[in-house]
């Protein structure tokens, strides 16, 4: 157990994180015996509920989905000897969710026997919120980006029917010999008109596709 200097020194230096620090058992409750004020701020939940499960375990706050995925990195952990880095939600006293990062390892004694768990717990929800509004961005833009290329391709479709009519002029016009010439140039420009709409088409479905994937990439 941490003696009184230790919890000063810790205290003092959890005071200046948006977070916890704590030492805990490995159990399924993660049964805790030392943990800094910040939970309290984080959960509304205060210290001396947590220690020894006096009132709850820290697992009865733990998002019940995410609870396998805290479970699971700590076995990692523990077995590789390893720190674990994990988000995950924590359930706040008035019932909303509240995102975390957990840096934690387990501490062993001489012998190799796992005596406790400790670490740091960092909120991280402003974090998490940005990512979902970066996220539904980034949704909306390859919405719209798939709307553009669909445009473009309907387009293109278009302009292959254009580019046929204008041959078709062009063959009728010959046929006619001089009385065509004025339908020639016509046709002529139609087609011009045609070749220069479709390169610009394709440039535009090939920008948009690399938009595409590089918000893909980015997701």
């Amino acid at each position: 157990m941490y003696d009184s200097v230790q919890a000063s020194v810790i205290e003092s230096v959890a005071s200046r994180l948006n977070g916890f620090f704590y030492r805990c058992q490995n159990d399924a409750g993660y049964t805790m015996l030392f943990m800094t004020e910040g939970i309290e701020t984080m959960t509304g939940y205060a210290v001396s509920e947590f220690i020894n499960n006096r009132a709850r375990t820290f697992t009865s706050i733990v998002e019940p989905k995410d609870v396998p995925l805290v479970d699971e990195a700590v076995a990692a952990g523990i077995q590789k000897r390893t720190n674990w880095e994990i988000d995950y939600r924590l359930i706040k006293r008035d019932g909303t969710p509240n995102w975390i990062h957990e840096s934690g390892a387990g501490v062993f004694d001489d012998k190799g026997e796992l005596l406790y768990l400790e670490g740091v717990c960092i909120d991280i929800s402003p974090q998490k919120e940005q990512e979902g509004k970066l996220e539904q961005l980034v949704s909306r833009i390859s919405g719209t980006s798939n709307d553009i290329v669909d445009a473009v391709q309907h387009i293109l479709g278009e302009l292959r029917t254009l580019k046929l009519l204008a041959l078709n002029a062009r063959i009728e016009a010959a046929r006619a010999a001089e009385h065509g010439a004025g339908f020639a140039v016509v046709a002529q420009e139609m087609k011009s008109l045609a070749d220069t709409t479709r390169e610009e088409a394709d440039r535009i479905r090939s920008l948009m596709e690399t938009l595409q994937t590089l918000l893909r990439s980015d997701s």
